[in-house]
């Protein structure tokens, strides 16, 4: 299952089509599963800004997969081990955190792929189905994982063209509160010179051949990105959902207590 549901987010990048995905950030299978059940082209499990743990896959990653929904799992540093630790537990692709460098970017992918095209140790204890699949899932898990490299600074910005000459990552993926801060611009504006970033970037990345992705927070956005050549986006979180869902009815409640509901 782990397999599969890796190549099928592949399968999705490669096609003309848009990809949506949402964040998670409650390490709870229930809140996993409701989130699946959603029917989000993949799941983005946070692990850089929540309390999900790389030791907590084990126990989430099955109730995604119960409704067929890939994982990509963002570990709280570029840590090979974490790296390691997230693909044997079977997520479908890694997103790893502000990349500034040619070097940090192989360093990465060395870390995502077994020989000769990376360093990954073997030992995919449960993204090969406790070894029952081991020689397929060795076989095959280069190309099928997803690996997205986070631009979220002014000095990645000013290497991007090192950074999308680096063979053996599929994505990047634009952060850009983190990028808007560093370059001292607004954060949450896509306009002004934000957009020029922007289209800047896509353009760099189709050049080199890989894909460019997106956090946007309002679906009005996601049109004029998609003509700049953004293909994969997130949008919401399992937080945000909540908090949005009681806001709301609090609100409608309200009326009532003013006489406005009867």
């Amino acid at each position: 299952m782990p397999l599969t549901l890796a190549k099928s987010l592949k399968a999705r990048l490669r096609s003309d089509q848009p990809v949506f995905g949402a964040w998670v950030g409650i390490p709870h299978p229930t809140v996993i599963e409701l989130m699946a059940r959603s029917q989000f082209g993949f799941l983005l499990l946070d692990g850089e800004h929540s309390p999900i743990g790389v030791q907590d896959l084990a126990s989430l990653l099955p109730s995604a997969e119960l409704h067929g929904t890939p994982t990509i799992f963002r570990p709280r540093s570029k840590s090979a081990a974490d790296i390691k630790a997230a693909l044997d537990a079977g997520v479908s692709g890694l997103m790893v955190p502000m990349i500034e460098t040619a070097e940090e970017a192989r360093a990465i992918v060395a870390a995502g792929k077994y020989a000769p095209a990376g360093m990954r140790g073997i030992g995919p204890w449960r993204a090969s189905g406790y070894y029952e699949a081991f020689e397929t899932y060795l076989a095959e898990a280069n190309d099928a994982t997803t690996l997205i490299l986070q631009l979220e600074s002014a000095k990645g910005l000013a290497n991007l063209e090192d950074i999308l000459a680096v063979e053996g990552f599929d994505v990047l993926f634009v952060g850009p509160a983190d990028l808007a801060s560093s370059l001292g611009l607004p954060i949450g504006r896509f306009d002004g010179e934000m957009r020029d970033v922007l289209q800047r970037t896509a353009d760099a990345v189709k050049r080199a051949g890989k894909l460019a992705a997106i956090d946007v927070s309002a679906i009005s956005a996601i049109p004029e990105l998609i003509e700049m050549g953004y293909c994969l986006f997130t949008i919401g979180s399992d937080m945000g959902f909540i908090q949005a869902s009681g806001r709301g009815l609090v609100r409608d409640l309200a009326a009532f207590s003013t006489g406005q509901g009867t």
